[in-house]
């Protein structure tokens, strides 16, 4: 139980991270595009002949310019291996956060080694940096350190 406890204290400290945001930001850095805000909340990007903002959520996920190797991204991933649940896990279709009121099948954008996804009101957008060893390392945008996740064994 005291597990239980912890691992769900340490996913809503992640979750609570993913929905800060930095206000004073006159401008949006997403998939290393810089733009200015055409609003307080809305910024437009247009990649190649679709235009998305970060305000919408994708209909279908995007791949573009891939520089990582999508078999070793695809899969069920926690940064606790100990822990009794994975904290999302990735598929060709979709990116889905394991929690307890999680949107399911949350479409997702991967441009060459960054990915992003519109998740309960902010787009969260991550640069891959390693896919090695059953692990995957990403640095998200709006945290200042790396974040490892290892393979979920169930």
């Amino acid at each position: 139980m005291r597990k239980k406890i912890t691992f769900i204290i340490i996913s809503m400290l992640v979750l609570n991270n993913f929905a800060c945001k930095n206000e004073k930001k006159n401008k949006a850095l997403v998939l290393g595009l810089e733009t200015t805000l055409k609003t307080d909340s809305i910024a437009v990007f247009n990649y190649g002949k679709r235009e998305i903002k970060s305000s919408e959520q994708l209909d279908e996920s995007i791949f573009r310019n891939l520089e990582i190797d999508t078999t070793k991204v695809f899969g069920i991933w926690t940064q606790d291996p100990t822990a009794p649940f994975a904290d999302f896990y990735i598929t060709a279709k979709s990116f889905h956060i394991l929690d307890f009121d999680s949107e399911s099948d949350i479409p997702y954008l991967l441009d060459k080694n960054q990915i992003s996804f519109f998740y309960k009101g902010n787009r969260h957008t991550g640069i891959i940096t390693s896919t090695e060893n059953d692990s995957l390392k990403i640095k998200w945008t709006d945290i200042d350190f790396e974040t490892k996740y290892v393979r979920f064994e169930n």
